[in-house]
């Protein structure tokens, strides 16, 4: 058995409810586990981002290029004539 990073909490939930929280976590390839843990973490820290998902950028960095010079998707002399 791996040893865990966490404690256990034992809680009874209404089968509806744990039904509802397997299906979220399905559909966001999660674990109940991991579903439930999102959860506690953005009710007690507030709905920011997920506990994985970090901004690596520095605070002073320069805006990414699409948000500060957003240029043509698609430039004249990559576009064939087919006439």
């Amino acid at each position: 058995m791996t040893k865990r990073k966490g404690v256990f909490i034992g809680a009874y939930i209404a089968s509806e409810l744990k039904d509802e929280l397997q299906r979220r976590a399905k559909s966001e390839h999660r674990t109940l586990s991991q579903q439930i843990t999102k959860i506690l973490t953005e009710a007690l820290r507030g709905n920011g981002a997920a506990m994985s998902i970090q901004d690596r950028r520095a605070p002073d960095s320069a805006p990414r290029r699409r948000a500060s010079d957003p240029g043509p998707r698609r430039r004249a002399s990559d576009v064939l004539d087919n006439g």
